[in-house]
């Protein structure tokens, strides 16, 4: 028997392939997530529709009533919405098909295909673009299956596997970096841009490594008070960066910006006026906090998301039975996840 996959198309632009550079263009805000979701369904060839938007990764799931042009219908619509040049769009994007798509959604949920393999934060960003999907009424039978069922595949991965373990995550590796490099932070002056789940993740980390004293920067002035109420450390506000970033050794962001927060002329009047302290700055953010021709400045020294997950991965050596066993389960849940749609009518096969 051989299944009719197409009607379960994924398309995906990610880290595995793509650069950052690529990679900002595809980053999307809820407002443009909505004005996608309304010119996807343009078309009565597609039924239903999942997007994910994350640091690492744009991924659109649907489901076609025209399996035959359902992949043109969808690349014609991303290319309008990106203004992007057709053969550039292919070129960036990998598709998937039925129980392919479905193995892939189970990975990235349990962070087998995160930067930082088995970081937990992704499941937490799948959950809420489902919700999202699910309020605006895009997803139908075969999207609700397809995502609870592999819910409770992430589950088995995670409880059955140790592939989370050691609290894994980008804010730690950000923080056990800055330890690298300083050593005892409880001496080193930080600031945390962002007051969002990475800022307090960063926030949590350098706590619990002894770094008490921290600002917290924010667009928002209440923001980043109640930030500091919640987390400790002193409240910033970011308008004003100019006038205190001299203070702090290390800054770690991740804050949503839809242009560097810092440009390399700002930036360089603070190194003169720091005297050859060195200035370290961790981007986690995406679109990128910082302009990247910061990086070539005497004494600042930035590192962003892919340099921070090539460090994570040179530790991942004692994990790969773990995620070996882990791609295993989520090879067998999708294949039996296609078999349960095709036996309810939610898929065709011939």
């Amino acid at each position: 028997m051989s299944f009719h996959h197409g009607e379960l198309l994924l398309i995906t632009v990610n880290h595995e392939t793509v650069s950052m550079e690529d990679r900002e263009r595809y980053s999307l805000d809820e407002s443009q997530i909505r004005t996608l979701y309304q010119r996807l369904h343009r078309s009565p060839d597609i039924e239903e529709s999942l997007i994910l938007n994350t640091c690492n990764r744009f991924e659109l799931y649907t489901k076609t009533s025209d399996p035959r042009n359902g992949i043109s219908i969808v690349f014609k619509t991303l290319q309008d919405f990106y203004k992007i040049d057709i053969q550039e769009l292919e070129s960036h994007a990998s598709t998937r098909y039925g129980p392919e798509a479905i193995k892939h959604l189970i990975e990235v949920s349990a962070g087998l295909r995160s930067q930082i393999t088995g970081e937990a934060e992704i499941f937490g960003q799948v959950k809420e673009a489902y919700a999202m999907c699910q309020n605006l009424g895009y997803a139908g039978k075969l999207i609700n299956r397809m995502v609870q069922k592999g819910f409770q595949a992430v589950k088995l991965i995670r409880n059955s596997t140790p592939i989370g373990e050691g609290q894994i995550n980008i804010s730690n590796v950000a923080v056990d970096l800055s330890m690298k490099i300083f050593g005892a932070l409880h001496k080193t002056s930080v600031l945390i841009i962002g007051t969002g789940e990475i800022g307090e993740k960063t926030a949590k980390a350098l706590n619990s490594r002894g770094a008490n004293e921290f600002g917290i920067a924010s667009h928002s002035s209440e923001r980043a008070e109640i930030a500091s109420h919640r987390w400790g450390g002193s409240p910033r506000n970011l308008e004003n960066i100019q006038s205190y970033l001299n203070e702090y050794d290390i800054v770690i962001s991740s804050t949503d910006a839809e242009r560097p927060i810092l440009d390399a002329r700002v930036l360089s009047e603070i190194v003169r006026a720091r005297k050859n302290r060195p200035l370290f700055l961790i981007d986690l953010g995406m679109p990128r906090n910082f302009d990247p021709s910061c990086e070539e400045m005497e004494d600042v020294f930035l590192y962003n998301l892919d340099d921070l997950a090539e460090i994570a991965e040179a530790n991942l050596k004692e994990r790969k039975a773990a995620i070996k066993r882990s791609e295993e389960i989520a090879d067998q849940k999708s294949v039996s996840i296609w078999r349960m749609l095709e036996s309810r009518g939610l898929v065709n096969f011939q």
